[in-house]
């Protein structure tokens, strides 16, 4: 946690200090993707952001949203354990757009960081142990959720078409302070996502 905690601190002050070059023009954009995280469940994402022009690499700002629903089963040699996570995060992300040019098709990078609420609900159930709490079927079964704070970091590489479109792919990472019941506090996605500039 304190190296993930470092790197967001790291990337901030790479979006703090990124010179602004006036004479060009920002723009607005919106995106939308879906992907996966690593135990296989389906995520979604999107937003809307603002460009501002640089003399090096531009940066983009703006409200984002992700939904994910993970399951993880487990199994200790004499119970199967089902673990359920659902998340949505609002937050305002920033991301670096490195080698990017607005009046040209090409590749480029990005790295971000940004402040979010979690909503997170959590359960685990067992049709076999009947230790967990709650009854469910012939087992049992723990819940718990909430809202809680968090920081969101984002790294991926896209290509810009010509035009105003560009498609990305895109790893944020969902770092959630205080997860309610067992739910993991780090929530890693891989997104592919598509956005339009106006």
């Amino acid at each position: 946690m304190k190296f993930i905690t470092s790197l967001f601190i790291i990337v901030l002050i790479l979006l703090l200090f990124n010179p602004v070059y006036s004479q060009s023009k920002g723009s607005w954009g919106i995106r939308g993707g879906v992907g996966t995280d690593i135990s296989g469940g389906i995520a979604f994402g999107g937003g809307i952001n603002y460009m501002f022009p640089s003399s090096t690499n531009w940066t983009e700002i703006g409200p984002v949203f992700y939904i994910s629903n993970a399951t993880e089963t487990s199994d200790n040699g004499f119970n199967t354990y089902e673990e359920e996570t659902n998340l949505t995060v609002f937050g305002v992300l920033a991301n670096l757009l490195i080698n990017y040019n607005p009046l040209s098709s090409g590749g480029f990078f990005l790295v971000g960081a940004g402040a979010a609420a979690v909503s997170v609900e959590w359960e685990e159930r067992s049709d076999t142990d009947t230790s967990l709490g709650e009854p469910y079927g012939s087992g049992s079964k723990q819940s718990a959720d909430g809202t809680a704070g968090g920081l969101v970091l984002n790294f991926g590489a896209g290509y810009k078409f010509e035009g105003k479109v560009d498609v990305r792919a895109e790893l944020p990472i969902i770092i959630i302070a205080g997860a309610p019941g067992e739910a993991s506090a780090v929530a890693p996605t891989l997104t592919a996502t598509v956005g339009i500039r106006f």
